[in-house]
């Protein structure tokens, strides 16, 4: 395969990549910019809660990924496998390499639905639901809709996740489609939670709290989803006490399932990532510049950045003028100039 380089290389054409490539072109020039991106289409992930709870249809979270890469900028329709940081160099799984000079990370996050048993192949049917998931958001919605009353069950896995406010959300809007399809005092609604409180920060946490409770929403913490048995409707956590750690299991009429989330192997493997504490297998970036801490021609944005904050399209919109910036600081021979 034919090697090529490029000034600027950005792998992965989410709302961090893409935000990033349009920026940069206006600042650099789109000639000196390349994207590595495999998919045919952009999905506005946010709107995927609307669509889960009927508000929106799914189509108007999908655009071609073709109008959504700037003009000019090189779209390499590839999958990254390694990232070589010493040869600044990408290996693609066609088996092109792309050389760089400077490199963005923006590779986002995968979905670990392997981690809970029998939930693959079986979403859409058998009560089972999830917004994270493009074809099945809309599944969601139909479900919450033809919910006749019983108990409705929404989980939250161990974070970091994407939008870790979303598996409330959809909790929220379907106990108001409830309330108005009038089967709210025939339904049961849980909320368990992987976690010890209902949401990371502390500012949030207290009103949410007030929130179940005038909902009428039984929380349930410490309890992390890691089977479900569809045939019978039966969700299956592991319930941790200070002491011990024991399997529950809770019958379901509908279950709303968020999947557990991590970095791309790559990442990790490439020596990117941190190693030890609570960011393990993030990309290890500063959380000021989010330029990596090792490497100073690579910086992250978006759901990879092992940065302590959520993974939300509300973040990207904030660090995009920062990595843009710092980047054509460190590339013009300035001091970074921007702070996250």
């Amino acid at each position: 395969m034919e090697s090529i380089h490029h000034k600027v290389l950005i792998l992965g054409a989410g709302s961090g990549g893409v935000s990033i490539a349009a920026r940069l072109k206006s600042l650099i020039g789109a000639e000196n910019i390349a994207v590595i991106e495999p998919a045919d289409f952009h999905y506005y992930q946010p709107l995927w809660t609307l669509v889960g709870a009927g508000l929106v249809k799914k189509e108007t979270t999908k655009k071609s990924m073709k109008k959504m890469i700037p003009s000019g900028v090189r779209w390499i329709q590839d999958r990254v496998q390694t990232i070589l940081h010493e040869q600044r160099r990408v290996i693609c799984t066609s088996g092109q390499t792309i050389g760089y000079d400077y490199l963005v990370v923006a590779t986002g996050l995968k979905l670990d639905w392997n981690l809970i048993k029998g939930v693959d192949g079986n979403l859409g049917q058998s009560g089972l639901c999830s917004i994270y998931n493009y074809e099945e958001a809309e599944k969601t919605a139909e479900m919450i809709q033809n919910f006749k009353g019983g108990h409705a069950l929404f989980t939250m896995p161990p974070v970091p996740i994407k939008c870790a406010g979303a598996p409330q959300k959809i909790m929220y809007l379907a106990d108001d489609i409830f309330r108005i399809n009038k089967i709210r005092e025939k339904s049961k609604i849980t909320f368990a939670v992987s976690g010890k409180v209902i949401f990371g920060v502390p500012a949030f946490a207290k009103p949410l709290m007030a929130v179940a409770a005038r909902k009428n929403i039984e929380l349930k913490f410490s309890h992390k989803l890691v089977e479900v048995l569809p045939s019978e409707k039966i969700a299956i956590f592991e319930k941790t006490t200070d002491d011990s750690v024991n399997l529950e299991k809770i019958p379901y009429d509908l279950l709303h399932v968020v999947p557990p989330m991590s970095a791309h192997p790559f990442i990790k493997e490439s020596g990117l990532a941190f190693e030890s504490g609570p960011q393990t297998g993030w990309l290890k970036v500063d959380a000021s510049t989010l330029q990596h801490q090792d490497f100073k021609n690579i910086f992250g944005i978006g759901d990879v950045t092992g940065v302590p904050n959520s993974k939300t399209g509300a973040a990207i919109r904030k660090q995009a003028p920062v990595v843009a910036q710092n980047m054509v600081d460190l590339i013009e021979g300035r001091p970074l100039s921007k702070k996250y």
